[in-house]
């Protein structure tokens, strides 16, 4: 059982998390209030897309006057680097440190840290999170393609094996040969740790089912826009929420179905 601030992951059907991707602060207390709206169950606050972003005070001053809003809703913090669709770079020296800054300030639920960085500071930084009780989304973003079956099954097992609470990958697909793939290595993963949530998806037009659908493979939470979209393909979330309602894939999944199957 992995929690999100009052939201469970794995329990009572997909989790829906709204990204904020304003620019300045009037902006994301502004978007921060319409997901806070909807029925979403994470806000993710994507801190690349903020004017203020590198300084480290301005962004705690920010998340102290998110956290009023939230409705109860848990946080997610993120910062999505420039080389996987992010808005701005960041060394990983700077990225670190500014993730060790915000952990023990009990204003964020979640962080997001990529999978590929500096390993031996991502550890210390995840020891320090588990320390505070801040839930660790590792991610791995392809926004030019999908990986082979086997990269995505590595790359989701890496981030198992450094202790990642949920891991998250995203890829474009080109055809829906690469949406199967995605699919495909989800429930393979999701096999083999059956009590733990991992969060995958296929973006663009193509892999909106992957979104909508995702749970009956083993996805976990789904993200959604209410407003502007922080990645291609993304549902609005009030019409995902009436798909995910009529689906209803609440307890579908079973890992004993959904045995590695090879696509020919």
């Amino acid at each position: 059982m992995v929690r999100i601030g009052h939201a469970v992951l794995g329990e009572k059907g997909t989790k829906i998390c709204v990204p904020i991707v304003g620019t300045t602060m009037k902006e994301i207390l502004d978007a921060t209030a319409v997901a806070c709206n909807t029925p979403c169950h994470v806000v993710e606050l994507r801190i690349d897309y903020y004017e203020r972003a590198h300084s480290i005070d301005a962004i705690i001053e920010l998340l102290m006057l998110i956290k009023p809003q939230l409705k109860g809703r848990a946080l997610l913090f993120t910062w999505r680097t420039k080389g996987e669709g992010g808005e701005k770079s960041i060394s990983s020296q700077d990225y670190f440190t500014m993730l060790e800054r915000i952990i023990p300030t009990g204003l964020v639920d979640a962080i997001d840290i990529e999978l590929f960085f500096d390993q031996d500071r991502m550890l210390k930084t995840i020891e320090f999170a588990k320390v505070h009780g801040i839930t660790i989304i590792m991610s791995n973003h392809d926004f030019n393609g999908t990986p082979s079956h086997e990269v995505i099954v590595n790359r989701l097992i890496q981030m198992k094996e450094f202790l990642a609470d949920v891991p998250k990958m995203a890829v474009m697909p080109h055809t829906t040969g690469d949406v199967l793939t995605l699919l495909e290595a989800t429930a393979e993963v999701k096999a083999l740790y059956p009590s733990d949530p991992i969060i995958t998806m296929a973006m663009g037009p193509l892999g909106a089912v992957t979104r909508a659908a995702g749970a009956l493979f083993g996805n976990a939470m789904t993200f959604a826009s209410a407003g502007k979209a922080s990645a291609p393909g993304q549902i609005d979330v009030h019409e995902l929420k009436r798909i995910l309602d009529t689906i209803d894939v609440d307890g579908v999944f079973d890992e004993q179905q959904h045995k590695r199957v090879k696509v020919h």
